[in-house]
């Protein structure tokens, strides 16, 4: 957008051959200067999704006092007039910066997180005058700020859930796993706290991550969403968790052979699919509509008969049970964690939580198949 004029503090630095400002902005000002969404044809960023904007909207609408968002990142047309209010330090000077009326800027960073604050800015004098980080590259070119964006995007490494989780103090799943994991004998030393997956040399069973999607699918069956955490208190998950893995444990023997030496849990790894956090989900999701098909919101009103019928399942890699409904393939002992197929493994393992029974006749397999 064409501004009327801007004078701001800033920063003023080079990268490559590159000048840029780095500055600081009232939320309310962003509307005045950088609140412009760019013609497709001139964007140099993906499409503006106005639902990552509302979901960041949320967030900082939740967390007034505490949220924390990344810097704003813009190309102007040409540079501004810098007038140097302090000595040249360290490869940058500190001055003021006037961009003269026609200036153009174009976003090159951040729109979502932009959309968000100027939303929330409506709604809030208090977030209106709080301010956010704004970097501006001068870069008139359209193929230039294009690579840029690339440029940004491709060397970022992405953080795992699993480190999200850990780190997380205000998620009540989050808290529920992670207390979960320092309790439950059989997840004791054995969750992946860090890493995005389970090593193939590893002696842990599962991520810290899917041990929070499974308290969520729990609450909410196996691809449902929980829309709002707060609604759902600490001490419930954990209790719930903690005697859903009760269940499994006695259950599955499988869980406390694989503790006896690091060469059992890798030839049951092979051998059975219950040391795959899709698994996981999906029997999370069977015992969810198992409580609601025996109306109990409490699972161990039903523990015995779930210990019963999850020890009759047939968790191989050979498995009928879960072959006909498309969760693996012959031999395999990795899942498909496509929702369908889900979906249809824990309509499988319901059914047999349901009646006891493991036998899925035509008109079963093909009812799980259309549910998925």
């Amino acid at each position: 957008m064409a501004t009327y004029g801007l004078t701001i503090p800033a920063i003023r630095g080079t990268q490559g051959s590159r000048v840029f400002y780095a500055t600081n902005l009232p939320n309310e000002a962003l509307r005045n200067y950088f609140g412009a969404v760019e013609p497709a044809v001139e964007k140099s960023q993906r499409p503006l999704d106005p639902n990552h904007a509302k979901k960041i909207e949320r967030y900082i609408i939740e967390n007034q006092t505490e949220y924390v968002l990344g810097a704003l990142t813009y190309s102007a047309n040409h540079e501004g007039q810098f007038t140097a209010t302090g000595t040249e330090n360290s490869g940058f000077e500190l001055g003021d910066l006037t961009f003269p009326p026609g200036t153009i800027f174009k976003s090159l960073d951040g729109q979502h997180r932009r959309e968000a604050v100027l939303n929330a800015s409506s709604d809030s004098d208090v977030i209106a005058k709080d301010s956010i980080a704004v970097l501006i590259y001068v870069e008139p070119e359209v193929v230039k700020r294009r690579q840029m964006f690339s440029d940004m995007n491709s060397t970022p490494k992405k953080v795992s859930k699993s480190l999200n989780v850990t780190f997380d103090s205000r998620d009540p799943f989050a808290m529920g796993a992670k207390s979960i994991i320092t309790k439950h004998p059989m997840l004791i030393d054995r969750i992946e706290e860090f890493g995005p997956r389970v090593r193939a040399d590893s002696t842990d069973f599962f991520t810290l991550s899917s041990i929070q999607d499974t308290l969520k699918k729990l609450f909410v069956g196996s691809v449902g969403r929980v829309k709002d955490p707060s609604m759902y208190p600490e001490t419930r998950i954990v209790t719930r968790g903690v005697q859903f893995f009760d269940i499994l444990q006695k259950a599955r023997s499988e869980y406390t052979e694989a503790t006896k030496s690091h060469g059992d849990l890798i030839r049951l790894r092979e051998e059975t699919i219950l040391f795959s956090s899709t698994t996981l989900r999906a029997l999370a999701g069977a015992v969810f509509k198992a409580m609601e098909y025996y109306d109990v919101g409490d699972l161990s009103a039903i523990e015995t008969k779930l210990v019963n019928a999850i020890m009759s399942i047939d968790f191989s890699v050979n498995s009928p049970l879960f072959i006909d409904s498309g969760f693996i393939s012959s031999g395999s002992p990795t899942p498909s964690a496509r929702n369908q197929e889900v979906q249809a493994a824990t309509n499988a393992i319901f059914k047999v939580l349901q009646d006891g029974t493991g036998t899925l006749n035509d008109r079963d397999k093909k009812s799980i198949r259309s549910r998925g």
